[in-house]
């Protein structure tokens, strides 16, 4: 989403080109954040999967292959986990954050 349709016109994509990177296209800030958009708008960028999603009550050792819980009693501390990819360039890797 753009406040303006001007940020990805022409004139303001070529007006702020980089002379120490030859005024490349790719050195204009309003060409990168505008293909970057389009990526994300088309999800070619930016897009989650979660896979392996298991939980169960904490300090208990969860056994690959059995069921998740269905539910739990109140005040019962539990432990969640998931495995999350990030697709780049039409692959699935690990997404790496340090704040999830």
């Amino acid at each position: 989403m753009s406040g303006s349709t001007k940020i990805c016109s022409n004139e303001a994509i070529l007006t702020n080109r980089d002379p120490s990177k030859d005024f490349s296209l790719e050195s204009s800030p309003n060409f990168v954040l505008c293909a970057e958009m389009v990526e994300w708008n088309l999800q070619e960028r930016g897009v989650l999967r979660v896979d392996n999603v298991r939980h169960y009550k904490k300090d208990e050792q969860w056994v690959p292959g059995t069921p998740n819980p269905e539910n739990y009693k109140r005040l019962v501390d539990i432990e969640y986990y998931i495995d999350i990819f990030e697709r780049k360039d039409g692959q699935w890797i690990p997404y790496v954050a340090s704040d999830i």
